[in-house]
């Protein structure tokens, strides 16, 4: 991964946590991550029309099948918050993420990644999945609680990660990747608005909206345009692998802004945690 690529990424993950800090604050999570999705669509608009280009047929399948995965990881993470702590929840659902893609590119995309990248990635994972345990003794917690079905809406949650990404990466071949990231947006809205509505209800939404409304509009914001740089990146040659799992710092600038703003713990295991994913990020940048 080159320098430059790094950096970009890096940036992108600073502007995803503005949504994870801001999500964390949130007592709605669900209604909230509709008004992000809404507020991204609408914020980007005019950017949309001034960059508006023919998009091939493929690319309106290719947006639909990501609009489709995107959509199963919000139904998927909501059902697993229902049943389950977080941390159990959470190193489930991105601890395995950036594995599931490397598989996944490696096997479909025909990407070839180094030694160095492929321990990269793995530190990365492995730093995900201790950063909100409670504590090193309860590692194997997560894995254990597989039995219940929290857990599992967990994993199923990161393995649409890996899906989505690994989609995203084959439809930028065809389209700008922010026109891209706009549209597969709008298309993850348009499929689980019925959801929201018939689970959350328009008053519910609406006190959301009063409640967070520039918190979220904000969120919409970083959202998209964090993931638009990581799908340029992408473009750039940065292999999906690489940049999937290196986004994933935004958790480690999550973590430190919940301890130092938000006046969250910080138990040695998340030290252990954002550790074990900045030497990731190293050796894929060194070694990838």
């Amino acid at each position: 991964m080159s320098t430059e690529s790094l950096l970009w990424i890096l940036g992108s993950a600073g502007l995803h946590v503005v949504a994870h800090v801001a999500l964390k604050r949130t007592e709605d999570r669900n209604a909230f991550v509709w008004w992000v999705l809404a507020w991204g669509g609408v914020l980007f608009l005019p950017l949309a029309i001034w960059r508006w280009q023919p998009v091939p047929p493929p690319a309106w399948g290719i947006m639909a099948l990501s609009a489709v995965f995107e959509a199963g990881y919000f139904l998927a993470i909501a059902r697993a918050y229902q049943s389950a702590d977080l941390s159990v929840v959470y190193p489930l659902a991105r601890g395995t993420a950036p594995v599931f893609l490397a598989l996944w590119a490696t096997a479909f995309l025909g990407e070839q990644l180094r030694p160095g990248g492929l321990a990269g990635i793995g530190l990365i994972a492995a730093g995900l999945y201790l950063i909100n345990l409670p504590n090193l003794s309860a590692w194997r917690a997560p894995l254990a609680a597989l039995r219940r079905a929290g857990p599992r809406w967990a994993l199923l949650a990161g393995l649409c990660i890996s899906f989505y990404t690994a989609v995203d990466r084959v439809g930028i071949r065809y389209l700008d990747p922010f026109l891209y990231t706009y549209l597969a947006l709008w298309l993850t809205w348009a499929l689980i608005t019925p959801l929201a509505l018939r689970e959350l209800g328009r008053a519910r939404l609406a006190r959301e909206l009063r409640l967070t409304g520039w918190r979220s509009a904000l969120s919409g914001f970083t959202t998209l345009a964090a993931y638009a740089i990581v799908l340029y990146a992408i473009q750039a040659g940065t292999p999906a692998s690489y940049a999937g799992a290196v986004r994933e710092v935004s958790v480690v600038f999550g973590v430190a802004l919940g301890v130092w703003v938000l006046k969250e713990p910080g138990p040695p295991v998340r030290v252990l945690g954002a550790v074990l994913v900045a030497a990731g990020v190293a050796g894929i940048r060194l070694l990838g």
